[in-house]
């Protein structure tokens, strides 16, 4: 009896991948990756979910390398406020967030507590009141009865 084998003509996954990669020139300069990059970025058919990781990890990667980011991250930030409309609660929740990661970095609140200029506030008002009580009744004579 002989045995009949298939041909298994389904490539495994890392297999297609390999053979892809094989027959495309690859990139000899990162100004060829670059463009071949930008190519596949220009494809209408990625999806943002499958974009994302891969730039993260490149990100990743140049900072784990050189020790720092390769953009401008408060420009990166700046825009990306901007393309958002700067929204409102996103911006307080990183105000918070900056500040109390510099008190933890530093020992000392960047600012005064806007709690503590609130109660100052009230308290001018209150004072302020006082004196003008003060200042009517001087005004005032007084009834006799």
């Amino acid at each position: 009896m002989k045995l009949h084998t298939q041909k298994n003509t389904v490539l495994e996954a890392e297999d297609k991948f390999s053979q892809s990669r094989e027959l495309a020139s690859s990139p000899t300069s990162l100004d060829q990756l670059g463009e071949l990059a930008i190519e596949l970025l220009n494809k209408k058919n990625l999806e943002v979910s499958k974009v994302r990781p891969f730039f993260w990890s490149m990100v990743e990667t140049y900072v784990d390398r050189f020790q720092q980011y390769p953009f401008d991250t408060s420009k990166a930030l700046f825009s990306y406020l901007e393309l958002t409309d700067f929204p409102e609660d996103e911006i307080q929740k990183l105000v918070k967030q900056l500040e109390s990661q510099y008190e933890k970095a530093h020992g000392q609140p960047l600012r005064k507590s806007t709690q503590l200029f609130s109660q100052k506030d009230v308290l001018d008002d209150e004072i302020k009141n006082l004196r003008d009580s003060i200042k009517f009744a001087a005004m005032v004579p007084e009834i006799e009865g």
